[in-house]
């Protein structure tokens, strides 16, 4: 094999996939990007067998072949080569030749059959999305992480599902949880939107290691298409695919557990109870993480008490007529849901200290977001 390519058409791309190919798997070989040549280029493939990545780039194509190098070489090499131009040329006992007429590199490769084999996704119908609302669903749905041992299946992915409204609205949903708090995030799509086999009903379960990785190579413009093959969730756009494999179990029911009751809506300034609440952080720990919040009489008061750093008060003005009570939360997990919202306010829906606070935006139904109460 023996090319020519642009470093600004692969640089960006190799720099992305370092969190598929960086991460430790069974094969030594899903730590090398596979390159392989067609008429007018080369596709880049990385693995870490449970995420794939497809992507198809110019090149001048003199031989054949394919060749498997090692990713963070390779991504090191080509970020810092002195020119545009680079050749790369398959030598004698996988050893790769990377060069231009002034700098020479010889690694060596790894055999390309060894690669494990990512999935085409041919003859599939997929369903056209923006990218930048599909990325930040993602985000707000991994914001919801889980301990490196967890095996429930509900808590390592999230559920997504194609569904109509009462209303008549088609809807792409993502909804996570970690059992202390869970988010539900509404896309609205087009009313002439067909819904993808394998996403209505129940819907899948992505697991959000994937979820992340996808996220990386999600634009700021533009639009993506996704759909389901067998078990494998798949993101696409003009010249790249990524591909990740489902989990299987089932989601818990969620529905009911957000229904609002608006009796027990409490609006605040979305500014001032952002600020607040990191003020509150202050002397938080991980073995003090609660701060205790107070209704009374249009008034809101928050207090934490740290044996090992001290303790905090802060009250503000709220309209507030309801009977007294006072509840334990973990202020962070306010302050990242709060973090995804852009109105000027929102909406605290809290009933007693037995039931979970429903947080959203006001006049926004689109992004939901449930934080269980904690015991002190």
């Amino acid at each position: 094999m023996q090319i020519t390519l642009k470093r600004d058409d692969i640089a960006e791309v190799l720099s992305r996939i370092q969190g598929l190919t960086g991460k430790k798997t069974s094969l030594a070989i899903t730590e090398n990007v596979l390159l392989k040549t067609f008429e007018n280029g080369i596709t880049l493939s990385a693995t870490d067998l449970e995420t794939g990545f497809e992507g198809a780039y110019p090149a001048d194509v003199e031989t054949f072949g394919e060749i498997a190098i090692n990713a963070r070489k390779i991504t090191e090499i080509v970020k810092n080569f002195p020119t545009n131009d680079i050749s790369i040329q398959e030598l004698e006992n996988r050893w790769i030749e990377i060069s231009s007429e002034k700098v020479e590199y010889h690694i060596v490769g790894m055999d390309p059959e060894e690669f494990p084999h990512i999935p085409k996704v041919d003859n599939l119908e997929f369903v056209v999305t923006d990218s930048s609302a599909f990325r930040k669903m993602i985000e707000k749905s991994v914001a919801i992480g889980v301990a490196g041992n967890e095996k429930r299946v509900h808590m390592l992915g999230a559920l997504l599902t194609f569904l109509k409204t009462p209303d008549g609205r088609k809807i792409l949903r993502m909804v996570s949880t970690d059992l202390k708090r869970l988010s539900k995030v509404d896309y609205r799509l087009q009313p002439e939107t067909e819904l993808a086999d394998g996403l209505t009903g129940e819907g899948v379960i992505v697991p959000k290691k994937g979820l992340t990785e996808i996220s990386k190579f999600l634009e700021s413009e533009g639009n993506i298409e996704i759909g389901i093959k067998d078990n494998h969730f798949i993101v696409k756009k003009e010249n790249e695919y990524a591909i990740v494999n489902l989990l299987e179990g089932a989601f818990p029911p969620y529905e009911d557990v957000l229904a609002v009751d608006p009796e027990y809506d409490i609006v605040f300034d979305r500014h001032q109870l952002q600020m607040m609440l990191k003020r509150m952080t202050i002397l938080t720990s991980e073995d003090y993480r609660g701060v205790i919040f107070h209704f009374n009489d249009n008034e809101f008061t928050i207090r934490t008490v740290n044996a090992l750093l001290g303790e905090s008060r802060e009250t503000m003005d709220i309209s507030y007529a309801g009977e007294p009570k006072e509840i334990a939360f973990n202020p962070r997990y306010f302050l990242e849901a709060i973090g995804f919202m852009s109105k000027d306010n929102v909406i605290l829906n809290i009933r007693d200290e037995k039931n979970p606070c429903i947080v959203r935006s006001e006049n926004d139904e689109d992004y939901i977001n449930l934080i269980m109460p904690m015991k002190i």
